[in-house]
Order: C-alpha cells, then structure tokens, then sequence
C-alpha cells in the first residue's frame, strides 16, 4: 500500500512538470550601456549598442515561469577627454536566467541573474577626424572575461507571439583587469516573438 501511494504522489507531483508548454523564441533590440562603480564611472556615458539571441520559456504555473536565454551583447561605454573621444565597444555572450512573472493578461515582470562571457573586446579613440580601432589580444588584457549581473525589468505581449521589455542590468563583477571598481551597467530594450 505504501508503494502505491508512493507512486501516485510522485505520479502527481511530476506529471505537471511533463505537461507544462516548453515554448522557444527570438529577442532583439538597442542597448543603452555604460560602465559604474567607484572608478568606471568617472567620465562614462552611455552609448547605444545593440543585442541578439534566442530564449526559452518554461511554465512553472499560469502565472510564473523560467525564461532562460542566450544573446550576443554589445557593452561599453563612451567618454572623452583633453579633445580624444573614446568609445568600449565590449561584445559578450550573455546567459540570462530570468522568472517571468505574469500580472494580469498581457503584463509581466522579469527578474534574476546573468552570468556573461567577454567574446569582442575593442576600444574606438578618435581625435580631429583621426579614428583608430584597438580591438583583439592588444584590449583583453584590460578586461576580465567574465562578468555577472543582476537583471529586473518589465514587459508587455502585444499579440500574435510578440512582445515587448525593458530590463535593466546592474554588474556585480568588476570587470576591469587594471581598476578595482568597474561595472557594466544598462537598460534593454527589446522586441521578441515566441514561437
């Protein structure tokens, strides 16, 4: 009898989890990205970049689920000083792991963690017209390869599979190699479609 009612409760515990849909989907959008912290944040401004990628959404229940992601990046900052201009054009692959959380029909909330990973470093000066592009093996060493942050936001499905969101990204990990304190920091704003 004890088994019975072993295999039953299992029964009825997992079988929501094998129900619930699996859905996959596309987001992409401008970024609007710039460096904080104690020191990064000392003459940085944001700059618009842009992300990419795909997700994946598990209903945990009607009204919660786990969305997570894998997009390409555009991170940075822009500045200048004494008449040179300076733009960090940082490419990551960026990991997120959200709960989605809906609010009434069409609204919904998102908030967790982002493990990302530096892919394309560069850094863009210009001066009287003069551009020079630093990019590859001559930037990394400035950068640390991994960076991880904490993601809110919020969104809206409009439709036919396709919504809109803004999260808002905030760095845990300093990722300057030759700094103590600097942190990426940017919105998100993005267009998806679920399929």
């Amino acid at each position: 009898m004890n088994k019975a009612l072993f295999f039953v409760l299992v029964f009825l515990v997992c079988s929501p989890l094998y129900a619930q849909d699996i859905t996959f989907g596309l987001r992409g959008g401008p970024n609007f990205a710039t460096l904080g912290g104690e020191e990064g944040s000392i003459g940085a401004k944001f700059r618009v970049g842009f992300h990419i990628g795909g997700y994946a959404s598990f209903a945990i229940s009607e009204s919660l689920s786990f969305e997570p992601g894998l997009q390409y990046s555009n991170k940075g900052a822009k500045g200048s000083e004494g008449g040179i201009s300076s733009v960090i054009r940082n490419g990551y692959l960026d990991l997120p792991l959200l709960l989605k959380i809906k609010s009434g029909e069409k609204f919904y909330l998102l908030a967790g963690a982002q493990p990302s990973f530096l892919i394309s470093p560069a850094i863009v000066l210009e001066e009287n017209g003069n551009r020079v592009v630093v990019n590859g093996s001559d930037v990394s060493e400035l950068w640390k390869g991994f960076d991880l942050a904490g993601v809110i936001g919020l969104g809206v499905e409009v439709g036919a599979g396709m919504h809109i969101q803004t999260t808002y990204e905030h760095g845990f990990a300093n990722v300057s190699e030759i700094s103590e304190s600097v942190y990426n920091r940017g919105f998100k704003l993005t267009v998806g479609k679920t399929f």
